[in-house]
This record gives C-alpha cells, sequence and structure tokens, in this order.
C-alpha cells in the first residue's frame, strides 16, 4: 500500500518529518554563518546537516522507519547541534574573557604603578591568559578538559597543603570570580577627568559605572559560567 494510499494522517506526518528536516538544515545554515568564515567549510557542514535530515527522511519515506521514530531522530540530532552550540560558544566566551582579564592586569599594573599591580593586576593577567590557554586549546583539539599551568599550580598547592585536586580548581574559580569583583568595582578615570588630577578621588569612578550594559552583561555571564563549575567541582567532591 502506497503512503497516499493509507490516508492523509500519513501523508500528513510525513511532510512533518519533512518540513522538520528543512528546519534542521536552516538552524544550521544560521549556525554556520555565524561560526564559520569560512565558505567551504561552511558548506561542508550544512551539507552534512542536510544529509543527515534527508537521511531520516529518506528512512521514513521508505517505512523503514514510522514517522515519529523519524520525528524523534531529528530532534535528537537538534538537541545535538544545540548543545555544541552552547559548548563553542562557552569556550569562545572564555578566551574572550582571558583577553580582557589580561588587558584589564596590564591596565591595572599600568594604573596603580604598586601594590595594585600584585594584588590584582599580575593575577588577572596570569588567569587570562591561563584562560585563553585552556579554551582555545578546546576549541583546536575539539573537545574539553584541558588544564592550563596556573590551574594546575593551583591543584598543585592544594594537594601539598592536604587538600585535593578538586580543592585546587575550586580555589582557582573562586580567585577567578574574586577578580571580576576587584575589576567591577576598581576606581578608574572618569571620562574626561584631567590628568593633572590623577590621584584625586574625585576624579574617579568604579570601572562598573564606565561599562557598557554588553559590557556588564558579558563579565556577569563569565561570572555565571565560572561560579557554575565552581558548584560542580564541590558536588562531585
Amino acid at each position: 500500500m502506497s503512503r497516499s494510499d493509507a490516508g492523509g494522517g500519513m501523508d500528513d506526518d510525513f511532510w512533518e518529518v519533512s518540513s522538520q528536516a528543512a528546519r534542521l538544515t536552516q538552524y544550521a545554515c544560521e549556525v554556520g554563518a555565524h561560526y564559520l568564515g569560512d565558505d567551504i567549510l561552511r558548506a561542508r557542514f550544512v551539507q552534512e546537516i542536510a544529509y543527515v535530515g534527508k537521511a531520516i527522511v529518506d528512512d521514513v519515506s521508505a517505512g523503514r522507519v514510522s514517522a515519529k521514530e523519524g520525528q524523534e531522530a531529528l530532534e535528537q540530532e537538534y538537541l545535538e547541534l544545540l548543545t555544541q552550540v552552547w559548548e563553542y560558544s562557552k569556550l569562545v566566551a572564555g578566551v574572550t574573557a582571558g583577553v580582557l582579564q589580561v588587558s584589564t592586569g596590564a591596565a591595572v599594573c599600568g594604573f596603580t604603578l604598586g601594590v595594585g599591580c600584585f594584588i590584582g593586576g599580575v593575577p588577572m593577567m596570569l588567569h587570562g591568559a591561563n584562560n585563553i590557554y585552556e579554551n582555545g586549546l578546546n576549541i583546536f583539539l575539539g573537545y574539553g578538559g584541558t588544564v592550563g599551568p596556573i590551574r594546575k599550580a593551583y591543584q598543585r598547592a592544594a594537594v601539598a597543603a592536604g587538600g585535593t585536586v578538586s580543592d585546587g580548581s575550586v580555589a582557582y574559580g573562586t580567585l577567578d570570580l574574586g577578580l571580576s569583583a576587584y575589576n567591577l568595582g576598581r576606581l578608574v578615570l572618569r571620562p574626561g577627568a584631567w590628568r593633572l588630577f590623577r590621584y584625586v578621588r574625585a576624579d574617579k569612578t568604579q570601572a562598573l559605572k564606565t561599562m557598557s550594559t554588553h559590557s556588564i552583561v558579558f563579565e556577569v555571564g563569565i561570572d555565571m559560567l565560572t561560579g557554575e563549575q565552581v558548584r560542580v567541582e564541590l558536588r562531585d567532591r
């Protein structure tokens, strides 16, 4: 019996599967346009996702799987792609945050020329460099789990003090959050402040007040991801 002979219901189910496969391909186009700058790589990526959708549609058409099974398979493909996009976005955000930490740490050292450099500037630059290393290498290798030299130093120090590797990771994440709070709360020159009054508190304001809404949201978002990593480390101990 053909699909059309079986009634309109089966036809409706088949076209819904076809439509769902088309939406999956459209989402792949959006992801490729956002994350893949190379035209050839972007085309290959979209083509691969399109082939996956077509294979599922063909299986439904040939009766090898039911329409419901086809829809479930397409939903799973979409969820996997969505998860990969989220994980990649976190890694890119980690690299960006690391670059900002390094530049901010350097600015703190240049501005304070003293204790502030060692309290906030140097640790911020070290953490930033480590975040660039970890997230950048994870992007390059295509998987997570890279542990940078600074995080390893925290872990070794924790073990030497009688703790665990997890304790070191928690300490690293906690200090990362502390450095972020320091960055938001530190005093910076007001826009347009005279150089002559560099050391006058009246010409200074919290960095938070000079940041754009986008920058604040990004900083808070990174802090939430770091806080989640610390929570997971504490939960799994």
